[in-house]
């Protein structure tokens, strides 16, 4: 699914009104736009060596539970000694551990606190930062001897804290990869045996290979003592796998770990993956610990580490520093399930427990300094501010007005100076409507409107905009509509009577396709070559028959729900029986396996192979056809022998499309999308190859049914009978069967 344009420089205008130095607060930005230069200070990860340095953000890859990501250009350094890895002019990898989305960050935040009790630590505290990024580092090392190779794990190179953002951030390598290949195989049942089966006797290399370097990254943070960090890398959750990429920048060409940030805790209550119910009691039988996170055992580390001197010779630094920071950050928190009632008798972890509870609470914007200095006092206030963590958004309410002085000028000066109360509302406008236009909400000119006149922009906010984003559009512009599908309806036009028109989609889908590593360059170049073959050129013209068929079942479904309404209204029912009647004929034709969209698919398949005398060339796409949805595919199915790469490509490309739509488990390289491709893709294939065998046994059943059952019906019934055999189960044996498997 193409990403929705937006303007940059519309943005970046925006946030500046957002910051208004007049009034006493300001709203932070939700993420950064490419091109901003962001000065910081860095600490090296090892050596630990502090200094400043400048980032300029070439492109934002998107974030999740764990944070936001950036490609950026290392444009400024300034350190008193080197630190390995780091060099001026250089691309690099940028997290700052901080959701873009509002939801995302609510709900790890909520998660996190229900495990924990206190704010999310790799955000907003120093010895969580620095903790996960000298466990990487150790782990990296540890590759030279689960791998051999030190490149199997991402490098880190420092920490930062973004005042802007206000979370703490990590500068890592810059890996240049790809997810996988999703492999033409027809002889998937080989997978089972991964750990065994080799490599060269596979249809499946690759992702048997990615599965056994995940295999040996779970293994080897396990012997490490970071059990807990190997939840990255559990295959069975189905969405781990893209947190590994085939680097194309290194000569072997080997897999890399790229992710050593957990987004979410692991609750007990709340197993969000299927390997997640092992993980819980895994957790709970063999290591006694009710939440899982990044907690790790520094014992078994050290012992690890010891076991491999000629390795980690030069590491004893790291090791330092990490037990002070993990030891920190353990005890920043309440975490009743590891500390139990300690907090309550402790009086050293109950002070490091109000220190790192306050810091975070600074991190979060909710006190100011001076309220800090009252909290890291403890008492009775801390505990009544801390419980107010758990009231849901009135307790941050609360806890804004009672901690923060700025805050409370804030609202004091809102409801007293009309204004001020101008100057936050136009504030407030801008900020939340650079979120909207990036969303597609509103485009730009509609945008600025909206910033100049914020009392319409709170109208539309909490009326239509409560609605999802394509309604929200819709329902002021109503016209989008319209020209949506003024422009389908061009461009099946076009498609159907502009051959070069046809040519030039079709080249820039194989484009994309080998930008998104789904094609080699040299299958690329092999397509690209092909692109005059007649069935090429009748597959494109094909395509726009497909095309035009998308809205047909759509359209009689809702002229079919009409008049089933208009029926039953004029028989008397009400209005709600009339509802319901037409909510049931749509659904009823959406869950369907044939539509009338594809009959007419079908059908046209059908007038080819009868107009052109050639059944063999149509005899996969032809029932596909009927087959609502899948039959999209059809065409791709068919071209299968004769051109595997753009028959891998094609279908492979429009699953994967589909997948992408679900939250998580349809990211890019997770599990599911290799599940749809095989079902769509290798399947067949399966079947095609075994084909003979089905249409026999098929006929064999059908036999064994019917001719039984003609000596108990009538002779009208007999009939029947014979019909449904003939065509329903011999047929497909002896006619097709034989015109399927002739030599052209």
């Amino acid at each position: 699914m193409a990403k929705r344009k937006y303007s940059s420089e519309l943005c970046k205008e925006l946030d500046l009104a957002a910051k208004d130095p007049h009034l006493e607060i300001r709203h932070r930005p939700v993420r950064y736009e490419n091109g901003t230069v962001l000065p910081i200070k860095i600490t090296g990860v090892f050596p630990a060596i502090a200094g400043k340095a400048e980032l300029t953000i070439d492109k934002f890859l998107g974030g999740g539970f764990a944070g936001q990501v950036y490609r950026c250009k290392l444009t400024g350094l300034d350190l008193p000694e080197p630190v390995p890895g780091l060099e001026a002019g250089k691309l690099y990898a940028i997290k700052i551990v901080i959701p873009p989305s509002s939801f995302s960050r609510w709900f790890r935040n909520t998660t996190y606190w229900l495990a924990f009790q206190g704010p999310f630590s790799s955000q907003v505290n120093y010895g969580a930062c620095r903790a996960g990024l000298l466990w990487q580092k150790l782990v990296r090392r540890a590759g030279l001897i689960q791998f051999g190779r030190e490149t199997a794990v991402k490098d880190a190179y420092a920490s930062f804290w973004d005042a802007n953002l206000n979370a703490y951030g990590e500068i890592t390598e810059w890996v240049e990869g790809r997810m996988w290949h999703l492999e033409a195989d027809d002889n998937i049942a080989r997978r089972f045996d991964w750990k065994n089966v080799p490599l060269a006797e596979t249809g499946s290399p690759e992702f048997i290979d990615k599965r056994r370097f995940m295999r040996g990254m779970v293994e080897l943070m396990h012997e490490m003592g970071a059990p807990e960090f190997a939840r990255q890398y559990e295959w069975s959750t189905m969405k781990s796998q893209p947190n590994c990429m085939k680097r194309t920048d290194t000569e072997d060409g080997g897999l890399c770990a790229i992710d050593f940030r957990a987004g979410l805790a692991l609750l007990p209550w709340l197993p969000m993956s299927p390997g997640d119910f092992k993980l819980i009691l895994d957790g709970l039988f063999k290591r006694r610990t009710l939440v899982q996170f990044d907690r790790c055992d520094l014992d078994k580390m050290e012992a690890y580490i010891a076991a491999h001197p000629e390795v980690f010779k030069d590491v004893q630094p790291m090791i330092d520093e990490l037990k002070v920071r993990d030891r920190a950050y353990r005890r920043s928190l309440l975490d009743i399930t590891h500390h139990g009632l300690r907090p309550t008798f402790d009086r050293e972890l109950q002070r490091d427990v109000i220190a790192g509870l306050t810091e975070g609470y600074l991190a979060d914007d909710l006190i100011d300094e001076a309220f800090a200095e009252k909290l890291r006092k403890g008492g009775l206030r801390f505990a009544l501010f801390h419980l107010l963590g758990a009231v849901p958004i009135i307790g941050k309410m609360i806890r804004q007005r009672w901690g923060s002085k700025a805050f409370r000028k804030h609202i004091f000066s809102i409801l007293t100076k009309p204004s001020y109360f101008k100057a936050a509302m136009k504030s407030r406008a801008a900020h939340d409507l650079i979120g909207w236009h990036r969303a597609g909400r509103t485009d730009e000119t509609r945008t600025r409107k909206l910033a100049e006149k914020p009392a319409r922009f709170f109208a539309e906010r909490f009326t239509v905009g409560l609605l999802p984003g394509g309604l929200h559009r819709l329902a002021i512009r109503p016209i989008i509509a319209w020209n949506a599908v003024a422009a389908f309806f061009k461009f099946i036009h076009d498609f159907a009577v502009d051959e070069a028109f046809r040519e030039r989609w079709f080249l820039d889908q194989v484009a994309e396709g080998e930008k998104e590593g789904m094609l080699s360059r040299e299958e690329h170049d092999h397509i690209v070559s092909i692109i005059k073959e007649p069935f090429i050129v009748k597959y494109l013209k094909s395509m726009a028959v497909h095309f035009a068929t998308i809205p047909i079942t759509q359209i009689v479904s809702v002229v079919t729900g009409g008049f089933v309404a208009a029926y039953v209204l004029s028989k008397g029912g009400s209005k709600a029986d009339a509802s319901l009647a037409f909510a049931g004929i749509i659904a009823i034709f959406q869950v369907t396996p044939i539509s009338p969209g594809s009959l007419c698919r079908g059908f046209y398949v059908v007038y080819l192979m009868i107009r052109e005398r050639n059944w063999r060339d149509y005899l996969v796409a032809a029932p596909l056809s009927f087959v609502k949805y899948i039959g999209y595919l059809a065409f791709p199915l068919q071209m299968t022998t004769t051109y595997p790469h753009l028959a891998r490509f094609l279908v492979s490309r429009r699953a994967t499309a589909l997948v992408h739509i679900i939250p998580v488990f349809g990211e890019h390289g997770a599990l599911l999308e290799h599940w749809v491709f095989d079902l769509f893709f290798n399947v067949p294939q399966i079947m095609g190859r075994h084909i003979r065998g089905f249409l026999t046994a098929w006929m064999l059943l059908g036999m064994a049914v019917i001719l039984p059952a003609l000596f108990v019906v009538s002779t009208k019934g007999w009939v029947g009978l014979m019909i449904a055999l003939v065509a329903v189960f011999i047929c497909p044996r002896m006619v097709f069967y034989p015109l399927l498997t002739r030599n052209k």
